[in-house]
């Protein structure tokens, strides 16, 4: 498994697909979750992971969210593939969806290694009532390919 914070990654580059042994299925929604995914690791459960709408969470405000951009929240420990693999299925869920979020305790060097390592690349420290986190987003190939053609933007 991978997500150590010393590996390298390449932050515009999505992960090499999983193999079929890592599976994910919805199961009933954890309470202030809108859905909840099961990973499974040839057979064996792995993590589950919340999701939730970005404007419906506390950080909502903590920058200039999308209607259709989610939160996914894994449970302690779970492993980049398991991160990797709920978020491809958020996406590939909700096409329209143009960012997922992640948040860690701003300190926690493992976790961000972990979600770097499953496809999300630091974006920004953000201070809430509860404490300080740091936030990684992940986002489509087409939205990656949009900011990259900045000199081409439609005048129209």
């Amino acid at each position: 498994m991978t997500g150590h914070a010393h590996d390298d990654v390449d932050l515009l580059k999505w992960p090499d697909a999983l193999g079929p042994e890592w599976t994910c299925e919805a199961v009933a929604a954890l309470p202030g979750h809108d859905s909840t995914l099961a990973v499974r690791h040839r057979g064996s459960h792995v993590a589950t992971l919340g999701v939730k709408r970005v404007v419906d969470s506390e950080f909502a405000a903590t920058y200039p969210s999308g209607l259709r951009d989610r939160l996914l929240l894994p449970e302690p420990g779970a492993p980049a593939e398991a991160i990797q693999l709920a978020s491809e299925i958020v996406m590939g869920s909700d096409p329209a969806c143009r960012r997922l979020v992640l948040a860690t305790a701003e300190d926690d060097l493992d976790a961000i290694g972990v979600a770097e390592a499953a496809g999300y690349r630091f974006v920004v420290e953000v201070d809430l009532h509860r404490g300080s986190f740091a936030l990684l987003i992940a986002e489509p190939a087409w939205v990656l390919e949009e900011s990259r053609n900045i000199d081409e933007v439609p005048t129209i």
